[in-house]
């Protein structure tokens, strides 16, 4: 007994070691620091591309102009976090959470952003082309001025978000909710409506002649007016249902 005792010990000292985050380690690219608490830090323009932060607490940490392609940011908490002009080309951020997370600029194409959760986000003028925001929850976003071609928002919440002058082009928005969401002057060009939820979002001054899967009924609970134009076989309600309190409620 004492020697199968000891051969267990021994066993345990040699085996390898399980692999700690470094929390204390300095900032570089591919650096660990899954669940580790880096709030209120001066990062900015800091090489992190590669790096491992899922479960990270970065809030309120100015990673402006940062790269940080490829790293994985799951479930990393981004409230008032500063990303502003970062790059993360690819990067994961799937269950990332975050409340005023800054986003301008930024460039996130390619990006896996399922079910991320971001209250009142701002994403002006950030390319988010061909990313993955599926089932995602971002009510108040701000999109105007983004690339978002070819990217997917299947079955989120886009509520109350403004899409004026972004790029739309083959957008995915399949059973989105996209209630009370503004689309002045965007390119909708290919881009899908099936089971959207439109009440009343603001199509003044769209151009939806070149979407699919939009119809009559999704038209008629929506804000519009005579410079919103749809596509063939979808009619416009008369009159639109909006009144200037409805619009300015947006």
């Amino acid at each position: 007994m004492k020697m199968a005792a000891l051969i267990a010990t021994l066993v345990l000292a040699l085996a390898p070691a399980t692999a700690q985050a470094g929390c204390k380690d300095h900032a570089g690219s591919g650096v660990d620091w899954s669940g580790c608490s880096k709030k209120l830090l001066m990062l900015g323009s800091s090489s992190l591309d590669g790096a491992k932060l899922d479960g990270s607490n970065l809030t309120s940490t100015d990673l402006g102009g940062a790269n940080l392609d490829g790293a994985n940011l799951d479930s990393a908490d981004l409230s008032y976090t500063s990303l502003k002009g970062a790059s993360l080309k690819s990067a994961s951020l799937v269950k990332t959470a975050g409340n005023r997370t800054v986003l301008i600029n930024a460039d996130l194409s390619g990006a896996q952003m399922q079910a991320i959760e971001l209250f009142r986000p701002d994403l002006s003028g950030a390319n988010l082309t061909k990313a993955n925001l599926s089932r995602a929850s971002l009510p108040r976003a701000l999109f105007t001025g983004a690339n978002l071609s070819g990217a997917s928002l299947e079955k989120s919440d886009v509520i109350r978000s403004n899409f004026d002058n972004a790029d739309l082009s083959g957008i995915n928005f399949t059973y989105a909710i996209v209630a009370r969401a503004s689309f002045r002057n965007a390119k909708l060009a290919g881009s899908n409506w099936t089971n959207a939820y439109l009440y009343r979002s603001s199509l003044v001054g769209a151009d939806l002649s070149g979407v699919i899967g939009l119809t009559s009924a999704q038209v008629a609970i929506a804000c519009g007016d005579s410079s919103t134009k749809l596509p063939a076989g979808v009619e416009a309600p008369n009159p639109w249902p909006c009144t200037k309190q409805d619009e300015s409620a947006l």
